[in-house]
């Protein structure tokens, strides 16, 4: 399985800049060593100083052994290990768990380079129980998904700079059928799984190539999410304790059917640098070919629930400045912060935290009476005002309206897809003054109206092969 997995050899100019957010290990660290290899200045990220620096020295070692073993019988290749260029590789901290740490990550970033030309989000946990990060998100949900968006929102202004033929890279992968878009259960207030929490996080990477690309239409960057396959890397030892999973991982390694991190990183590579690609967007990608995903994931309306609900989890990091610098050629309906920034799960937690507000509020009136009611209401201004048991950090967002339509939906070859079920993600509620006021709300217009762009049919080639014939359609209903 996977052993004919092939990426395109290219020359990459020096100054081809890229960057691959976890590429001291696994998947990330094939890919970035394979781009370096080609030519192009890479920038990978790691939340550990030493593990990026043993990386690069690793990269650096594994190329010059290559590169002597290939100059063997060679006269004009190097002969010694000083003659051979090193790998044009650096490195940036950064803490996906942390939206302060992804920020200062983005800031430096734009400190050392006034472009980008391509952008791999790779970097990502897997099956973790249930945890939440500083930030008072479900760690896989901000880890594989949301501090990744924040990271391409405040980019891309590099990323547009870096154009023509700048390219977004988005790593999901096939456990992204059994997610969902569950608005109501999105941090796991109310069921958690897991493996759903996952397959959620992986799904959504396949939905924000289309509702990015609905705002790219015209910049010349492009935008791809990835299956690299069953793929054996640390990350298959977050689940050891799952009985059931372990033996079938356990199976597919016994008979050779789990793919290296090489062979994962393949498709990934593709989606970088081949230049058949040029030009094609919002494109899922598996066995280094196009391909259909989920069916869920075409539906315009989630993409675009699931852009409001972001937005709404990003609220102190991005502003419309940043979504207009961002996206300038965007529709203004498509750039619309919700003014009401709580998350559906808020919504729901404030309403009911309202009515147990109401009766609470019965109960302190009834204790001024007679002489004793002047006293107590100057107590009352001079104490702070007592927050509900229930008070959590507020985070944002309200909806915005999409049409059934999806970006890039028309592909003539439909993959069929069995989505399994399982259960998701956690609320928050605000304090009794924000309960007992009623936030003015404003609909918004139908922010996912389609716009005009290429797409890529799949088609069904031997693995190794990226199609040379890809249909176009333009403005395509979902099948």
């Amino acid at each position: 399985m996977g052993n004919k997995l092939e990426h395109p050899s290219v020359e990459l100019p020096p100054e081809k800049l890229v960057m691959v957010t976890g590429g001291n290990t696994g998947i990330g660290y094939e890919t970035a060593k394979s781009i370096a290899k080609m030519g192009a200045r890479v920038c990978i990220t790691s939340r550990s100083e030493d593990k990026a620096k043993a990386a690069i020295e690793r990269m650096q070692t594994e190329h010059r052994d290559e590169m002597q073993q290939r100059s063997h019988g060679q006269a004009s290749s190097p002969s010694t290990s000083e003659e051979i260029k090193p790998l044009n590789v650096e490195y940036i901290i950064v803490d996906l768990a942390s939206l302060q740490s992804t920020m200062d990550f983005i800031q430096k970033t734009k400190e050392r380079m006034q472009y980008l030309n391509i952008l791999v989000c790779n970097a990502g946990i897997a099956f973790v129980k249930q945890e939440y990060t500083e930030d008072k998100y479900e760690s896989q949900f901000q880890v594989n998904y949301l501090s990744q968006l924040l990271i391409v929102l405040h980019l891309m202004p590099l990323l547009r700079a870096g154009a023509p033929d700048s390219r977004i890279v988005l790593l999901s992968s096939d456990a992204h059928k059994s997610g969902k878009l569950d608005l109501d259960n999105m941090q796991g207030p109310k069921s958690f799984s897991r493996l759903t929490a996952y397959a959620s996080s992986k799904a959504y990477m396949v939905m924000a190539a289309h509702f990015l690309a609905r705002r790219l239409e015209g910049t010349e960057v492009s935008t791809f999410s990835i299956d690299p396959g069953l793929v054996d890397t640390n990350i298959m030892n977050n689940f050891s304790d799952l009985k059931l999973m372990s033996f079938f991982v356990g199976a597919y390694k016994k008979f050779g059917m789990m793919r290296t991190p090489k062979q994962g990183a393949a498709t990934s590579v593709v989606a970088c640098v081949d230049p058949s690609l040029r030009g094609k967007t919002a494109v899922f990608m598996k066995n280094c070919r196009p391909a259909n995903p989920a069916t869920f994931c075409w539906d315009g309306k989630k993409q675009e629930d699931l852009w409001g609900y972001s937005l709404g989890c990003l609220n102190q990091f991005i502003s419309d400045g940043v979504l207009k610098e961002a996206f300038p050629s965007a529709r203004p309906d498509l750039l619309t912060i919700p003014k009401d920034t709580r998350t559906v799960e808020e919504k729901i937690a404030d309403d009911s935290g309202k009515k147990e507000g109401s009766s609470d509020d019965k109960e302190m009136g009834n204790k001024s009476k007679g002489g004793e009611a002047s006293l107590e209401r100057k107590q009352d201004e001079e104490q702070p005002e007592i927050e509900s048991s229930s008070g959590a950090t507020e985070v944002p967002s309200e909806k915005v309206k999409a049409s059934q339509e999806p970006y890039g939906a028309n592909l003539e070859e439909k993959i069929p897809e069995d989505t399994l079920k399982d259960e998701d993600n956690e609320p928050k509620a605000s304090s009794k003054q924000e309960q007992t006021e009623e936030q003015p709300k404003r609909e918004l217009p139908s922010a996912a109206a389609e716009l005009p762009t290429e797409r890529v049919k799949a088609e069904e080639k031997p693995s190794g092969q990226v199609s040379e014939e890809r249909g176009v359609t333009d403005n395509a209903e979902n099948k």
